[in-house]
């Protein structure tokens, strides 16, 4: 039975496989995306003048979506690689990049939401997509709020733990931890 379950580990390679290909995705459409807009303002800049593109989205916004495009691969990507190395095998990359728990890889799921929801945001507020923007702003600022502090006492349970199961192994034998 441990054998089994040992082996069934490797199913984490189909996850690992569709997020390395999505992230692809993401920083190869979004790079080609890129590129094509920042000729497009190009070439309207230099045919009609630099208004010519104030027709959609302002050229700031079009840019910071596809920065907000290829920080999602790179979760998507940073994601793939923790979970192989927490499953699978070890993989030497700089520390930043090493994945020691799936908390690591939750807290950069959070990152990644909370950047789309103010990329979103910012969005509607410069096209005003919507009638009420208090509203829409309120509803975006909420779970981002939720998530900062779930994010805040998660990290300080941890590194409360943490210091507890230092201070409990510095004890000598048949001595109490003074209470914190």
């Amino acid at each position: 039975m441990a054998r089994f379950l040992s082996g069934t580990r490797f199913l984490i390679l189909i996850p690992i496989v569709g997020l390395a290909l999505a992230a692809a995705f993401f920083f190869v459409f979004g790079g080609l995306g890129l590129l094509v807009a920042l000729y497009e303002v190009l070439v309207a800049s230099l045919t009609s003048g630099a208004d010519a593109h104030a027709a959609s989205l302002p050229v700031e916004v079009e840019i910071v979506e596809y920065v907000h495009r290829f920080l999602i691969g790179t979760v998507l990507y940073i994601t793939a690689v923790g979970l192989y190395q927490l499953f699978i095998h070890p993989i030497e990359f700089p520390s930043w990049l090493r994945i020691d728990s799936t908390e690591e890889l939750e807290t950069n799921l959070i990152g990644v939401t909370v950047v789309v929801m103010a990329v979103n945001f910012m969005g509607v507020v410069f096209t005003q997509a919507t009638d009420d923007l208090l509203r829409y702003g309120v509803g975006i600022a909420l779970p981002i709020a939720a998530l900062s502090l779930y994010i805040g006492l998660r990290t300080w349970s941890t590194n409360l733990s943490k210091k507890t199961a230092l201070e409990t192994e510095r004890q000598p034998e048949g001595k109490e931890a003074p209470p914190s």
